[in-house]
């Protein structure tokens, strides 16, 4: 009879085990990650009127993420490349007022998968000339933060900020912008 006993508590061990997390690889060893796409494109839009100046900022990059550089309990960290074209104009109200259209490339960017579902976005390598260009604009540029979805959609809010330049006589140092981004992949919506 005790052989019976001791039968049914090594019985009992690995339930009481799985019961509370403990052993194996039943238990958590940290938060899920997401999918985190390796090819995507990010599309960010702004407007502001302030001034009798109305404010319209676009932009339009391609994010390739070419490897995985180190993995923790925490964080995923990634190297990409990123490139593609920003706008941002500034108009009166009878039309007149300056627009900027340019392209800007990142060789080296950091994209730090936060886990379970933030995503971070940041250039180790300043556009267009190093990090004294002095616009705000381009600042605004060097870091994006969002959440990913179940999707593997990453949104985030943008900021888009002045130029600090000035043209026509309209001075690009004051009106800011607020707007959000998010990204697509190659195979969203066009099957």
């Amino acid at each position: 009879m005790g052989w019976v006993k001791s039968v049914a508590w090594i019985a009992c061990v690995p339930l009481l085990l799985a019961a509370c997390g403990g052993g194996g690889s039943g238990g958590s060893s940290g938060p899920d990650e997401l999918p985190l796409p390796l090819f995507f494109e990010l599309n960010a839009a702004a407007q502001a009127d302030q001034d009798d100046l109305a404010v319209e900022c676009a932009l339009g990059f391609i994010v390739e993420i070419s490897g995985e550089v180190s993995r923790t309990g925490e964080v995923v960290e990634y190297i990409a490349t990123m490139g593609g074209e920003v706008f941002r104009s500034l108009l009166r109200p009878d039309g007149s007022g300056v627009a900027f259209r340019a392209d800007a490339f990142y060789p080296r960017l950091q994209v730090l998968h936060l886990l379970p579902n933030r995503v971070q976005l940041v250039s180790l390598d300043f556009p267009p000339d190093g990090p004294s260009t002095g616009s705000r604009f381009w600042d605004e540029l060097r870091f994006f933060d969002g959440t990913i979805d179940l999707d593997g959609v990453i949104t985030g809010e943008w900021l888009c900020a002045p130029l600090d330049t000035e043209q026509g006589g309209i001075n690009d140092d004051t009106v800011f912008a607020e707007g959000t981004w998010e990204t697509t992949t190659p195979d969203d919506g066009e099957g």
